[in-house]
């Protein structure tokens, strides 16, 4: 997969979950700390949209510091596949199981709909 810089505008608004990801201030706060340390995010393009898979703290910081582009490995797929690569990574990350991912995505979801 290349690395790639990314404009952060043409980065989708969309998530791949379709939902608000969670943004830890703290987590947040280590990126803008350690930004150029920082694994690239991960992006899916779909067709020429630009849908970011992992990388939403890194993405905040990188706005945060006023970034217009971030370090990106950019990958071809669909959204299905960005997703399982969101779950496996999450999994992996956290020690949950795949069910415990869509658990955690359903209620993000939900609060959204109830905001």
């Amino acid at each position: 997969m290349p690395i790639v810089e990314i404009p952060i505008a043409r980065l989708s608004p969309d998530s791949i979950e379709r939902s608000r990801p969670h943004l830890d201030p703290e987590r947040v706060s280590y990126y803008v700390e350690h930004f150029d340390e920082a694994s690239p995010v991960v992006v899916f393009d779909i067709g020429g949209v630009l849908l970011l898979a992992d990388g939403h703290h890194r993405l905040a910081a990188a706005q945060q510091l006023g970034r217009t582009s971030v370090k990106a490995d950019l990958r071809r797929g669909q959204r299905a596949e960005a997703l399982q690569f969101a779950i496996d990574l999450a999994r992996q990350q956290r020690g949950i199981t795949t069910q415990e991912v869509l658990e955690a995505i359903s209620r993000r979801g939900r609060t959204l709909e109830e905001g």
